[in-house]
């Protein structure tokens, strides 16, 4: 009787170390998925903050746009031409969206999806993360009308007033005074106007991504923080 009382002991002492063991495992890989969690909606709500400067800057980008075809359609370089230069010389800069993934890649890198319990959750992260290829193409897209755009600019703006413009890396002045710009070239300035109108395109279809995005980033947060 007492071998069985002495091995009931070690076994209950033994079962029970081992419960222990593994409810410390369990609060531990828990904590570790809310610390993700956590991370990840504090990345949410960076590109959600990022987003709102971005729309912001390309519904402006879009009026800019309208506003050198109207100048070139209805023949006013006289009138305008400070405003054309002012407009023209932020063509070749495209507001750019760069994710805050930080979150996302290191889970996906250390194979630590395990951690993360709800199946739901998971798809809805990685259908997050895979969304930015749409972007990264018609990023791809924009780069190249932009490439193409630079010849006409070259011809029609003259560079020593671009010069004068520059604050600091992407910001600009309006030029001041009387400005001289080549408006003659009908052929250069048909191309000129035929290549922005791609890039009004491009950009219509940046600021309906970047909208939509917005909206999804917002609905992935508040889905995550109903369940954490």
């Amino acid at each position: 009787m007492k071998l069985l009382r002495e091995f009931l002991m070690l076994f209950l002492a033994i079962s029970l170390g081992f419960f222990v063991e593994n409810f410390r495992e369990d609060i531990s890989e828990k904590k570790r998925e809310i610390d993700f969690v956590n991370s990840f909606k504090n990345d949410l709500n960076n590109d959600i903050k990022e987003l709102d400067v971005l729309i912001s800057r390309r519904k402006q980008r879009e009026i800019q746009i309208d506003s050198i075809y109207f100048i070139f359609k209805n023949n006013k370089f006289n009138d305008f031409s400070n405003d054309l230069y002012f407009y023209a010389r932020y063509l070749p800069r495209p507001p750019r969206f760069f994710a805050n993934n930080a979150s996302i890649d290191q889970l996906k890198n250390s194979g630590s999806l395990t951690l993360i319990k709800n199946q739901k959750v998971i798809d809805t992260l990685l259908d997050y993360n895979d969304n930015f290829i749409f972007i990264d193409y018609i990023r791809e897209r924009e780069e190249y009308l932009v490439r193409r755009i630079f010849d006409q600019i070259n011809i029609i703006f003259d560079p020593y007033v671009f010069d004068k413009m520059t604050v600091y890396d992407i910001e600009f002045t309006k030029p001041k005074g009387k400005v001289e710009m080549n408006y003659l070239d009908i052929k250069t300035n048909k191309t000129f106007l035929s290549n922005l109108q791609y890039l009004k395109t491009v950009n219509k279809a940046q600021l309906g991504w970047f909208i939509e995005h917005r909206r999804r980033a917002v609905n992935i947060f508040n889905f995550l923080d109903s369940i954490y």
